[in-house]
């Protein structure tokens, strides 16, 4: 009779007790632990984040003090042309609202979204945006402004000027409800008095009608023309093109033909320029737009956004003000430097490098106990 030994290497032959898990138990197990110090780390993380002053908040602060200054002498004007504060309306009583309607009123805006950009430290916001879109002292920024925020526009200006940026600026003078739509005081008007000043460095070079068309067609012809020779006489080049294509190509050589490769696009309010005439307006975020790999329309913000050019559109106050720190609607505004705009939430590196560190291995051990599949050719 043959005598067996029992094989070392056979665990059903051997006189061990040990066991070895089946391999998908195995990986389970792996892939379960793997997930778990996952969560872990998030939750472990999130425990740890602290508030901290954003890097370039001093510089958030100084754009922001110069902008409620702005706010004031453009208030102090309206009052020496003789424009009351309607308090009911501008509750904070900035001076920076127009009229529910004038001749140069060319649709209905929101009162409250008005109110809430007259807030100064939405040049800290804009700082903000055009650093994280990569902009820095000396680079051009493309800017098509409409006159429906002028708070807005100044906030963009105060930003350029703090950041040492240029901006090569468009602006179109219909106003929606409650925006720079008083005919003696446009926006160019108020930028022209900034400028005389020595409030601000950047301004608009070049401005339209605006409103139907870009041609102003809803305004009386009267009041239209004297607003267009007034502003010719600062200086300002008058874009009287009544093609919508033929406009969009002749603002996009100006943009294209500056002293520098143009480093991102902000566009204000819902110029007709802005999409072309189209309404992929309303389906596009506020803020520095992410719509995917392309962007339809035929505008100015597509054409920039599906150059890889980052593009900042400010429009919908409700969304962009609060995912930007700022209060929508608040009443009293806060002073400059006040606001979540100026913090970030920061993590401790060491435990950040610790957490990355666990689960990187984790993972590569769990790559390691799945087989790779081979795809057949």
């Amino acid at each position: 009779m043959a005598n067996h030994q029992p094989n070392p290497r056979n665990p059903e032959t051997s006189g061990c007790r040990t066991h070895f898990l089946p391999p998908d138990k195995l990986r389970l197990r792996l892939l379960l632990a793997a997930l778990l110090t996952l969560l872990l780390s998030i939750a472990l993380l999130r425990a740890s984040g602290y508030s901290a002053e954003k890097d370039n908040a001093a510089v958030m602060k100084k754009a922001s003090e110069n902008l409620r200054d702005c706010f004031q002498a453009v208030k102090d004007e309206r009052l020496r042309l003789g424009h009351p504060i309607d308090y009911d309306a501008d509750v904070n009583g900035t001076g920076m609202l127009g009229d529910e309607y004038t001749a140069i009123t060319t649709s209905h805006g929101n009162l409250e979204a008005k109110r809430s950009a007259a807030n100064p430290n939405t040049a800290a916001m804009m700082v903000d945006l055009l650093a994280r879109c990569g902009v820095k002292a000396g680079d051009t920024v493309a800017c098509n402004f409409s006159s429906s925020f002028p708070t807005l526009n100044l906030a963009t200006v105060c930003a350029l000027d703090a950041l040492g940026a240029r901006g090569v600026i468009i602006n179109s003078i219909g106003a929606s409800t409650y925006g720079a739509n008083l005919p003696d005081l446009t926006y160019p008007d108020m930028e022209h008095l900034l400028l005389e000043n020595h409030r601000i460095q950047n301004h608009a070079e070049y401005f339209s009608a605006g409103g139907a068309g870009d041609q102003g067609r809803e305004m009386p012809e009267d009041v239209k023309s004297a607003i267009v020779s007034r502003i010719e006489a600062y200086g300002l080049s008058y874009i009287n093109i009544s093609d919508l294509e033929e406009n969009l190509d002749y603002r996009k050589n100006i943009y294209n033909n500056s002293s520098g490769p143009v480093a991102c696009f902000v566009n204000v309010g819902g110029n007709l320029l802005a999409f072309g005439g189209g309404d992929e307006m309303t389906g596009v975020g506020s803020g520095i737009v992410t719509a995917g790999d392309h962007l339809p329309g035929d505008g100015l913000i597509p054409y920039y956004y599906n150059q890889g050019i980052p593009v900042i559109h400010l429009l919908n106050m409700k969304a962009l003000l609060p995912e930007n720190g700022l209060p929508f609607d608040p009443v009293p505004l806060p002073e400059p430097g006040e606001g979540e705009v100026y913090r970030e939430t920061r993590y401790p590196k060491p435990l950040a490098a610790g957490v990355l560190a666990a689960n990187l291995a984790l993972w590569i051990l769990l790559a390691r106990h799945f087989p790779r599949r081979r795809i057949p050719i």
